[in-house]
This record gives structure tokens, sequence and C-alpha cells, in this order.
């Protein structure tokens, strides 16, 4: 399961990774991200370059997002984003740690 909290400043990203890192989690089970910023490739050589690149399953060589563009409840909004895989027994936990932190918007993936 994964976890996605939307933050509107950026020392609430901090905290929040420094604390789920505290927790046990692992930075690599973390996905960061801003949602101002508009990435645009010309190639997908380019795109692979860049950290926020994912490719899922269902997108062709060509049809390249960031993370965030893959998850319609972040379409058209502000902030940034910290998505973390949890097992389903931790949760509840983390969410409570993303509330603490400051998200404004929790959405479980």
């Amino acid at each position: 399961m994964r976890l996605i909290a939307r933050l509107p400043i950026k020392d609430q990203v901090g905290f929040l990774v420094d604390t789920l890192r505290n927790m046990g989690f692992d930075r690599k089970d973390m996905i960061i991200g801003d949602l101002a910023e508009e990435q645009k490739w010309r190639t997908p050589e380019e795109a692979a370059e860049e950290i926020s690149f994912i490719k899922t399953e269902r997108e062709g060589l060509w049809k390249i997002e960031t993370f965030a563009q893959g998850i319609e409840r972040l379409k058209d909004r502000e902030g940034l984003f910290i998505a973390v895989k949890t097992p389903k027994h931790e949760a509840d936990r983390v969410r409570n740690v993303m509330e603490q932190s400051g998200a404004v918007e929790i959405i479980q993936d």
C-alpha cells in the first residue's frame, strides 16, 4: 500500500521525511516531488535522467510523465508531496504522522 501526503511548505516535507526515517522507513521507499514543477522532455533519455521520472506499464515510449501526473487527485494541485510505501498494518500510524506534519491531503493509492 502507498500513502501520499500533499504538504504546502517545504519545511514540513523535511520534518515528515525525518519522522518516517525514525519510524524505520528507508528513503528509497519514498517519492518526493514538487507539484509546481512542470517538466518538459524532448526525448525519453532526457526524462530518464530526471529523478522524478516514473514510467508505468500503461505508457508508451513517448508518453512520459512525472509521478504526480499519474495520480488523478494530485492533478491541478499546489504544494509538495511525499509518497511512502507502507505495510497495511503501519498505514494508520503513517497517516497520523502525515497529519501531524501538516499534510493538507492524504491519498491512499
